[in-house]
């Protein structure tokens, strides 16, 4: 697996770079990494974890409302999710939950933005971001089947652009093969 994700890794920021009005940088891991043991929240107020995956590939986007990449790409990354939903990809984005001051407020600005149907959470004080290691939004953690930590991409990126879609779905495959599931 460490070769295909080296492979991989050096096309792949190719491409990011080519087609992104900012530069991205996709760190792959050669190994997967433990997930430390943090928490986002849903709008019913349930407690989350990555750890809980049981999708093939989780992409968590860490996100702002005040930034301005994140925004822009949102339109992109509903397309995305919309293209992979039923191929083994799972998409979530995690604000912080001092962007907003209502449920309302947050499902409205998501709809003004073009990315009404994204599963949206909340990190409450930045516990979770800062947790991660994540300093700079947007940053997509990417996670295998077993709850560990294949990857991030840091940067704005134009998720619906079909290399970055191939692409994508063809590291969800490789991971895939190269884990084994475990029971949760």
């Amino acid at each position: 697996m460490n070769k295909i994700y080296k492979s991989f890794c050096f096309f792949f920021i190719a491409l990011i770079l080519s087609i992104s009005s900012a530069s991205a940088k996709l760190n792959l891991f050669p190994n997967p990494r433990y997930i430390p043991d943090l928490s986002y929240y849903s709008d019913s107020g349930k407690k989350h974890k990555l750890t809980e995956n049981k999708e093939d590939m989780l992409i968590a986007l860490v996100w702002s409302r005040t930034c301005g990449p994140c925004i822009g790409d949102m339109k992109h990354l509903q397309a995305f999710a919309d293209k992979t939903k039923n191929k083994g990809i799972k998409v979530i984005i995690i604000s912080p939950a001092e962007d907003w001051k209502t449920i309302d407020e947050r499902r409205n600005f998501m709809k003004k933005i073009g990315a009404p149907n994204l599963e949206s959470y909340t990190d409450p004080k930045s516990g979770f971001s800062h947790g991660m290691g994540i300093m700079v939004t947007p940053t997509a953690v990417m996670v295998s089947r077993n709850g560990e930590e294949i990857g991030q991409i840091t940067g704005s990126v134009k998720w619906d652009d079909p290399e970055v879609v191939d692409y994508l779905l063809k590291l969800k495959n490789d991971v895939y093969k190269t884990t084994k599931p475990t029971s949760k």
